[in-house]
């Protein structure tokens, strides 16, 4: 049997990104989760600093409705990945 460490990748949203945009829109929170088709609450969660214990990572609801509230963005723009850990896998060999 092989071991195979695998890098698990977590999806992390640009908070800075996406409060420039805000601003730039004239939008405050509650404004902005209606454009992105989610509730308030679910923005706020995913703005929160990641230790915060109501933190909630970005999820596909919070990625499609900023894609669809900033058309002109790519996902790298208000997205990118971290590494969060490594995960040890077995495999068998014949």
């Amino acid at each position: 049997m092989k071991h195979k460490g695998v890098n698990k990748l977590k999806i992390k949203l640009r908070v800075d990104v996406l409060e420039e945009l805000q601003e730039k829109n004239n939008w405050n929170d509650t404004e902005l989760a209606k454009q992105m088709g989610i509730s308030r609450s679910r923005l706020w969660r995913a703005k929160l600093p990641e230790n915060h214990n109501e933190y909630c990572s970005p999820g596909e609801s919070l990625i499609v409705g900023a894609m669809k509230a900033f058309p002109d963005k790519k996902f790298e723009d208000l997205f990118f990945l971290t590494d969060v850990c490594s995960v040890v896998h077995n495999s068998s060999t014949a």
